[in-house]
């Protein structure tokens, strides 16, 4: 079960990276840095061990994702 969640973490690392790298001029260098702060904090969440330390990590990601994603709804009612 641990290598089915080592799998997303990758899957979703590469879709953020693939994000990045297809959209950049879409993201303002803020969001860019939350975004590549949400790469490191799932990288890190595949090398923790302890469950408690994955929970803290993923509550992180999420608050990293929904700042930018709430920035970028912010950005789409300006238009």
């Amino acid at each position: 079960m641990q290598n089915h969640g080592i799998k997303n973490n990758d899957a979703l690392i590469q879709g953020i990276r693939s994000i990045i790298s297809n959209y950049c001029c879409s993201f303002s260098e803020d969001e860019q840095v939350l975004l590549k702060d949400c790469i490191t904090k799932l990288e890190e969440m595949g090398e923790a061990q302890e469950l408690h330390t994955n929970a803290d990590l993923c509550i992180k990601i999420v608050g990293i994702l929904m700042k930018v994603f709430t920035v970028a709804d912010h950005f789409k009612n300006l238009f």
